[in-house]
């Protein structure tokens, strides 16, 4: 693997990344079927300006940015350092590797990295949501040592079945 570095992410990165990042959140749920295609956009910007209303600045999160020998961000990864349902813990609401940089090992660097700076702030355990069908974000966490907290599942319905 190429070294890596990671630290806080700028106020200008953040607005460089966020329309993108709003942007694939809102296919995640339109993929997994919680949303319709025409109310996701909308939901995930409500969601991502209630959590972050100052930015990089906002209370209780940390954005790092990863980037490569050259100084190119190769990724990102947004934690909150309290759960957004209760409960104790940090909370991954995003992360992300340049398609062209995967599999080199930087979202493990990246989630690292995440865990080190979490800890370093007094917080002991961390969780995440992983979409049902992104089986590579999947592996990446379980060879990590996340396991399953809990389990959504769900089926199309059709006539006659």
């Amino acid at each position: 693997m190429d070294k890596l570095s990671v630290r806080p992410m700028t106020a200008a990165e953040f607005e460089a990344i966020r329309a993108g990042m709003i942007r694939e959140y809102a296919a995640e749920h339109v993929r997994a079927g919680n949303w319709s295609a025409d109310e996701a956009e909308a939901r995930a910007t409500a969601q991502t300006d209630e959590l972050l209303p100052q930015g990089v600045d906002s209370p209780d999160m940390f954005l790092l940015t990863a980037v490569d020998p050259q100084e190119v961000q190769v990724g990102h990864v947004w934690v909150g350092l309290k759960r957004p349902f209760g409960g104790s813990g940090a909370w991954v609401y995003d992360i992300e590797i340049d398609p062209s940089q995967r599999g080199k090992g930087f979202g493990r660097a990246l989630l690292q990295a995440a865990e080190e700076e979490a800890l370093r702030r007094g917080v002991t355990t961390m969780g995440l949501n992983v979409f049902g069908p992104n089986n590579v974000a999947r592996s990446l966490y379980e060879s990590a040592g996340y396991e399953v907290a809990s389990l959504q599942m769900r089926k199309e319905l059709e006539p006659g079945d």
